[in-house]
């Protein structure tokens, strides 16, 4: 398995990975700014094109162009269920296009629970509900690999602002607490760098700078 991260020139978009496999999934969507560069870079990387596109959560640096690539590669677009209506109304307080005076463009986008998994064909990706950064945060758990596609719940010596409409402080101390249960040994975080000699002593930092 690859996971690959799709560089974008604008500095405030979300991480992007391509994720290789017999079913290939891209992973967050960026503001949108610069998405005729980050749609053909995936074309020129993916043999096969994406077949999913999974949102971490409902932020408009993560998914303001995630219509952009749905409507590129015609494959359907999932979220955590509780963040999937903020995207698919554009609701501009929780998408927090304001901020970025801009707003999310709606699309239909497919609701995620705890425990689905996602398959790529190579590899299975369990769905881990992480609310705290938003009320539908997920983070994706590979457990043969112990990759985590942490969205912006958990960043390599960090975690994620829970001062932005919906989010919650003691629901992200128990997110990261659930964290500490799993073998993560590969970190790709919403921003920031990706980590792929992941130590617990990264996450015993950053459970201590939340108070957990």
């Amino acid at each position: 398995m690859s996971i690959r991260l799709v560089p974008s020139r604008v500095g405030y978009d979300s991480n992007i990975y391509l994720v290789s496999g017999e079913h290939p999934m891209i992973v967050d969507a960026g503001t949108g700014q610069d998405s005729a560069n980050i749609i053909s870079i995936i074309r020129r990387a993916s043999p096969k094109p994406p077949e999913m596109i999974v949102a971490t959560h409902c932020h408009y640096d993560h998914v303001g162009g995630l219509r952009d690539l749905v409507d590129a590669f015609g494959c359907p677009a999932y979220a955590g269920r509780l963040d999937a209506g903020y995207i698919r109304d554009s609701d501009p307080e929780h998408t927090v296009g304001n901020l970025f005076q801009d707003r999310v463009r709606p699309v239909e986008v497919n609701s995620l629970a705890h425990g689905d998994v996602l398959d790529t064909g190579d590899h299975r990706f369990t769905v881990l509900e992480t609310p705290g950064h938003t009320p539908g945060s997920i983070c994706l758990y590979e457990e043969s690999t112990g990759s985590l596609i942490s969205g912006d719940t958990l960043f390599l010596t960090s975690y994620g602002r829970t001062d932005f409409a919906g989010g919650s402080m003691s629901a992200m101390r128990s997110s990261l607490g659930m964290l500490r249960n799993i073998d993560i040994r590969e970190l790709f975080p919403g921003h920031g760098s990706t980590c792929e000699r992941y130590s617990p002593g990264y996450l015993d930092r950053v459970l201590e700078m939340a108070g957990v």
